[in-house]
């Protein structure tokens, strides 16, 4: 009896494709500020300055977009003509949103997405206060290096245009500081402002080059920029923010030692009596320690 070999729906080489289409949708532009905006308003019932870093983030990612745009419109240097697969031949479901990521008009030059994923991750991981700094870094840079390496896994960016892209987010997350913090305040407007500026001249440039979709591209982040600047005109407490992270750091470190403490306290309780007395002071500071924290984060 002959037996079929069974039919494969997909080769390696289109599965690694169809990974990769899914990871630079991290990075698309709708993904990350429908993902901004959920942030806004959901996030603050799980992390307390989730509205403000978001606000944020949405500034950075207007200003850096605008920033691609004008770079872009001034380079015009087309992007590879290549691409990795065939979409026609992938399933019928993944048919069009691969042939989506893979779509290779416009410019090249610098990468939007690995721009955008440095700015908004990026500015996610420094700013928000949820979890392990180290971890934010680390899961920050992982998806920035992912998307990055995505769009020329994907054949629509060459390895330079990535590179330009991430120094570029970089620089405007330093700049967006510089610019937003005023002492002990943090002013989002003020990077939407900065976004305006830089979608003004995304559209002249725009314009001088006859790019159709840049000049809408442009339009559109001048109408982001604006509403941004009377959304959220208020600022927030930068300092308290970040002595609310050092201060849960410090109670975490000192929980883990009472902990300790206690433990061997109980190992040798018979032996040196006034190891629970240590303990139990060091318990007591800890709720000291750990109301402090309540009061900067009330203010």
């Amino acid at each position: 009896v002959l037996v079929s070999p069974p039919t494969v729906l997909v080769s390696a080489s289109e599965l690694l494709v169809i990974a990769f289409a899914f990871i630079t949708l991290l990075g698309d532009a709708w993904f990350v500020l429908v993902g901004l905006a959920a942030l806004y308003w959901i996030g603050p019932r799980y992390v307390d300055d989730a509205r403000a870093v978001a606000a944020v983030c949405v500034g950075l990612a207007t200003l850096a977009l605008a920033t691609v745009l004008a770079l872009k419109s001034a380079t015009a240097i087309p992007r590879p003509a290549m691409t990795p697969v065939d979409p026609s031949g992938l399933p019928l479901l993944l048919e069009s949103f691969v042939a989506g990521e893979i779509q290779s008009d416009g410019f090249t030059f610098p990468s939007g997405h690995a721009t955008a994923a440095t700015v908004v991750y990026g500015g996610l991981g420094t700013l928000l206060s949820v979890g392990r700094k180290r971890l934010r870094y680390l899961l920050a840079a992982s998806l920035i290096v992912l998307i990055s390496f995505s769009r020329v896994v994907l054949d629509v960016h060459y390895v330079r245009d990535i590179i330009a892209g991430m120094v570029l987010g970089s620089v405007l997350i330093a700049v967006a500081i510089a610019v937003g913090r005023d002492g002990d305040r943090f002013h989002p407007d003020r990077i939407f402002a900065l976004g305006g500026v830089a979608s003004v001249v995304g559209l002249a440039v725009a314009i001088q080059g006859g790019h159709t979709e840049e000049v809408l591209q442009a339009a559109i982040g001048i109408g982001t920029a604006i509403g941004g600047v009377v959304v959220d005109g208020g600022s927030f407490d930068w300092a308290g923010s970040e002595r609310f992270r050092e201060r849960s750091n410090a109670v975490s470190r000192d929980s883990d030692l009472s902990r300790r403490t206690l433990i061997e306290a109980g190992s040798v309780g018979g032996e040196v009596g006034e190891r629970p007395v240590v303990a139990a002071g060091a318990v007591q500071e800890d709720l000291v320690d750990t109301g402090d924290v309540g009061e900067v984060f009330a203010s």
